[in-house]
Order: structure tokens, then C-alpha cells, then sequence
């Protein structure tokens, strides 16, 4: 464990949050306990595997023998870290001589490596007493749906305390030929069955539409993010704090589209394609009107420049443990950067934590956690 990913757990700790173990650690335990999990996974792996993409059934059908061999600690360091088809990952059995001399040479890794898994807030959200596991924009990532399912479904606590895994994507129009994709850097929950979400690079609106289709909020409000990848997702320049406050990148705040999308029914109860209603590009007005808070806070620096900076150093990506305390990346301006902003009349407590070994990554505070349980209100 590096300095600042203890630092997060040290703070988050400070803060009454308890922390679950990594992905890899809740995994390893279930593959050891549950057969019928390993099979789940393994078939997944098989599933999204090239060479079923590729309609090659016989180095399908060594990979599967291979994978069958594998110990549950191994299985789950294949499906994190990856495996190479090389002699030296696949061993000597028939299985990997098929494996080697059937796989095309444009494909390094039979089963392919999860980067990502570092951002884990894109994979799922928990919105009251439902798990939505997302479908990702990027192929390097197929994997890390199967793997939040193994967990979600087999581990016993998450198994067992009342959440319910929801099939969102089924919801799509069959017109549609766009896969629906969702991140979760995209997706703010503000509660009382509002739905605030990005349509991103990373967030289409299929799969917004989907989403909207399964019935679950009253109110879904959509924010049109410029196609750059600084601001890759909603939560990189805007993210909520509590019911009454959110960080938002000021530079952009009066030129981003925002709709509210709703249900339409035919005279049949057909659920027909939604609406999208138009708000204009002012956030701030728009979020008061349409939350009815015409006090809502919307923290920032004090000036465009300090704004541009602390969002490059993803300082508006904040984890919000309740509506006074959040933590995000030190190095703030003390003068003028939105940590200062935040604190200003004791109006949040704000945990600050190294960036450095975190922000080379490429994400904040926020992009790296993911809230299982929130904190009673």
C-alpha cells in the first residue's frame, strides 16, 4: 500500500467510514468459498473472450480447460492483472500449445489486463437499495462488469443486505444501435429519486435512455459534458456535496446543455423513447430552479485561472462523506482554490489528501472509491 492510498483510508477512517477490502481481496474469498461463482466467472471470461467474438470454438474450448485448472487466488489475479499467451503465463499442458499456435498475433493477452479497476466509482453505483453495474465505453474494460457481479452476487454481506442488482440495459429501444454505455463518474444521486448524470464521451444517451426506462427516479437531469478529455466525466467539474451544495468547474458553468429526461407512454402503456426537455446552458440557475433550492452552493476558486488549475489537479472531484465533510487532493491554493471556497465560515470540514502516486494516475479522490453504504441522514 503507497503513502497516499493509506493516507485515504487514514482520513476516511477520521471520518467514521469504514473501508472494505480491494477488489481482489473480496473476490479471492468468494472464488474460495463458492463454486458455483468460479463457474460464473469463468464462463464470463469465456463469454467476452476474442476468440468467442472470432467464433473459434476450439481454442474457446482450451481456454475453458486451462481455466478450469486455475486455483481460485489464480483465477483472480488472470482476470485482474491479465494473461499473456505466452509459454511462460499458460505452462506446458495441450491446452496451451492449442492457446498458443490458434491465437492471432494482434492479440497480446488472452484474457485482458483491468488499468481501470483503479477508477472504481465508473463500474457501479448504489442508489438507495439497487446496484446499477454499469456497461463501460471502452473494450479494455468488458471485464470489470462480470467481476462487480461475481462480487455483488456471492459475497456474503453484499449478498445478503437487501440490494438488488439491477439489468438497466435491457431497457433500450430495439430501434437503437448504439451500444448504451454508462460510467459511473457520471452518475450523481441526489436523492429523493433525482438521477443528475453526465452525457459524456463515456455516457451516451442510450444509455441514459435505458437508464431512464427502468422506472427507478422522478426526475433525471442531464448535463451535456464538452468531448475533452480533461473533463472526461461529470464528476471532474461538478460533483454533489450533501442536498445543498455541489463543487462546479466555473469556467464552464454557463456553457454545458441541461435537459430533464422523462418517460413517454403510448395509449397502449408502450414505455415510448424519452423525452428530452431543454433547460438552457446556465447550470447554476437551472440546478436551483429545477432542485427547487434557490440557496443551493455551488463551490469554486475564486477566479477562472484558479479554477482551471484545481480542476486539472481534479480538486472538484471530491468524495462526499455527508453534507460537512469531504475529502479531495492537497495542494490547494490557500488563497483562492476551492478548498479554501469550501471552508470558508466552517461550512465544510474538508480532508485533504497527497496527490502524488494518485494524480499521475490520471483521476481524483473520487474516480478511486465508490460508496457501498452511505451514512445515515
Amino acid at each position: 500500500m503507497n503513502i497516499s492510498t493509506s493516507k485515504i483510508k487514514d482520513i476516511l477512517d477520521e471520518f467514521g467510514v469504514g473501508v472494505y477490502s480491494e477488489c481482489a481481496d473480496l473476490l479471492r474469498q468468494i472464488l474460495i468459498s463458492s463454486d458455483q461463482a468460479r463457474s460464473q466467472l469463468i464462463h464470463g471470461i469465456l463469454t467476452n473472450s476474442h476468440f468467442n467474438h472470432n467464433n473459434q470454438s476450439q481454442s474457446l474450448l482450451a481456454l475453458h480447460q486451462w481455466l478450469l485448472h486455475r486455483t481460485p487466488e489464480q483465477l483472480t489475479e488472470d482476470i485482474i492483472v491479465g494473461v499473456a499467451c505466452s509459454q511462460d503465463e499458460l505452462g506446458t499442458s495441450d491446452y496451451t500449445q492449442i492457446l498458443l499456435t490458434t491465437n492471432n498475433s494482434t492479440n497480446e493477452y488472452l484474457i485482458p489486463p483491468l488499468p481501470n479497476l483503479l477508477f472504481m466509482r465508473d463500474g457501479f453505483s448504489i442508489i438507495d437499495n439497487h446496484v446499477f453495474i454499469w456497461q463501460m465505453n471502452k473494450p479494455t474494460r468488458i471485464n470489470e462488469p462480470l467481476l462487480l457481479h461475481i462480487i455483488f452476487q456471492y459475497h456474503p454481506h453484499l449478498s445478503n443486505c437487501g440490494l438488488e442488482i439491477i439489468e438497466w440495459q435491457k431497457n433500450i429501444d430495439e430501434n437503437d444501435k448504439e451500444i448504451p454505455t454508462i460510467e459511473g463518474g457520471d452518475v450523481a444521486y441526489l436523492g429523493d429519486g433525482i438521477l443528475l448524470i453526465g452525457c459524456s464521451e463515456r455516457t451516451n444517451r442510450t444509455g441514459i435512455e435505458a437508464l431512464t426506462r427502468a422506472g427507478l427516479f422522478h426526475q433525471v437531469i442531464v448535463i451535456m459534458i464538452p468531448p475533452e478529455r480533461c473533463y472526461m466525466h461529470l464528476d471532474t467539474i461538478l460533483s454533489s456535496v450533501g442536498k445543498h451544495a455541489f463543487t462546479l468547474h466555473g469556467p464552464l458553468a454557463e456553457t454545458m446543455q441541461i435537459y430533464t429526461v422523462e418517460n413517454q407512454y403510448s395509449h397502449q402503456k408502450t414505455c415510448l423513447k424519452p423525452k428530452w426537455i431543454s433547460h438552457g446552458c446556465n447550470v447554476r440557475q437551472t440546478l436551483r430552479k429545477l432542485l427547487n433550492n434557490p440557496d443551493l452552493i455551488f463551490y469554486d476558486a475564486k477566479d477562472e485561472q484558479t479554477s482551471i488549475d484545481e480542476q486539472r489537479q481534479c480538486r472538484h472531484n471530491v468524495v462526499v462523506i455527508d453534507d460537512c465533510h469531504v475529502v479531495t487532493y492537497a495542494g490547494s491554493d490557500a488563497d483562492k482554490g476551492i478548498v479554501t471556497c469550501m471552508t470558508h465560515n466552517n461550512m465544510c470540514r474538508v480532508g485533504l489528501i497527497p496527490f502524488e502516486g494518485l494524480l499521475e494516475g490520471g483521476g481524483g479522490v473520487h474516480c478511486m472509491t465508490n460508496a457501498v453504504r452511505r451514512r445515515p441522514k
